[in-house]
């Protein structure tokens, strides 16, 4: 049997035990939870989880929303315009037109991700395109979230700053978000705004700059180049019909031999370097324009070369509709490109 004493040291043991774990209980419920970093990841774990009650207990988002607009379009718009006052008065009262409705769209975009786990659908046939539109705008479905660093209470203020790393895929960089919590009435904190959305507006709006520059600097040059072989080709192909008629077999052979070996293959071939070349998702417009007159070009060649042996008329009026067709995007791809330009000033001229 125990012996009394042996009993009386099981009973204190037993005792501290349970004292060592109401006390770390305390902790965890009554302090810990009450902390800044606990905050923080929550809003992780909530995430993670889908749990959007336990992402709005520490998270303001009404007043994260607010602020983070303000900033944000202000960081865009002097990376766009540059500090001219009479742009900046403009565009200001035309962002706080806009910025009821684009508030109430993120919400609902929040919301989606909070309770699936994933952003409104892209499909831009959806009534969900100008949602996709804002998400896109701020490069919300490019960031990755890397680590929480920094964390630092004032206790004076009774505030806390976090830097937030993410990756941003645009500017395929890291950028370190400044978050500001406080606690709620009820002792929890919360993130209450985000400081330095403004920076974060300019570091985006410069990348994508620097990119739609690359891209166009990279497929005008493929157009240029393509554009003077064609142009050789057809003067080949204009020289062989002003010396022939177009009743010779041979002429129409030599002219349907142009065409096919020297033009039709060259757009062919402009078309698969276009379609390799990286692409801002802002200038996407302008790559489906290009390629679709690409498409349009290789049609007209196709056509004329089959009726420089079918001599149908139907089928050189469907080459001719698919030419005038491919001219009047030409056009409109010009229009963008002088429009992408414009937004850039002089540094693209």
């Amino acid at each position: 049997m125990m012996s009394r004493t042996m009993k009386a040291k099981v009973a204190c043991a037993v005792l501290l035990a349970v004292a060592v774990l109401l006390s770390g209980l305390f902790w965890y419920f009554r302090i810990y939870t009450k902390t800044p970093e606990y905050a923080l990841r929550t809003i992780e774990s909530a995430l993670d989880q889908h749990d959007e009650a336990l992402f709005l207990r520490h998270v303001q988002l009404d007043a994260v929303l607010d602020t983070g607009y303000d900033a944000f379009m202000t960081g865009t718009m002097d990376a766009e315009f540059g500090h001219s006052h009479e742009a900046s008065a403009a565009l200001e009262d035309f962002s706080k037109m806009l910025k009821p409705a684009f508030i109430s769209m993120l919400k609902d975009a929040v919301h989606t991700r909070l309770t699936t786990g994933e952003w409104p659908s892209v499909n831009p046939a959806d009534e969900a395109a100008d949602t996709e539109n804002i998400l896109s705008r701020i490069g919300v479905r490019d960031l990755t979230f890397r680590e929480i660093a920094n964390l630092t209470e004032n206790d004076e203020a009774q505030t806390a700053e976090a830097d937030v790393i993410a990756h941003q895929g645009e500017a395929d960089s890291d950028f370190t978000f400044k978050i500001l919590l406080a606690p709620s009435e009820e002792g929890d904190w919360q993130v209450v705004s985000i400081r330095n959305l403004h920076e974060y507006a300019v570091v985006l709006q410069q990348a994508r700059r620097l990119r739609i520059e690359s891209y166009l600097e990279e497929s005008n040059a493929i157009i240029a180049r393509h554009d003077q072989t064609v142009g050789a080709a057809q003067l080949r192909l204009y020289s062989v019909l002003g010396a022939g008629a177009l009743g010779s077999q041979a002429t129409r052979d030599m002219a349907r031999q142009i065409m096919e070996q020297d033009i039709l293959a060259d757009w062919q071939e402009r078309r698969d370097e276009l379609s390799a070349v990286s692409v801002p998702r802002s200038m996407q417009s302008l790559q489906q324009l290009r390629l679709k007159i690409c498409d349009l070009h290789i049609a007209y060649a196709q056509g004329y070369a089959t009726w420089m042996t079918d001599k149908n008329a139907a089928t050189i009026r469907a080459a001719e509709n698919n030419l005038r067709q491919a001219e009047v995007l030409e056009v409109e791809a010009s229009f963008l490109v002088q429009r992408a330009k414009r937004s850039f000033g002089d540094k693209m001229e």
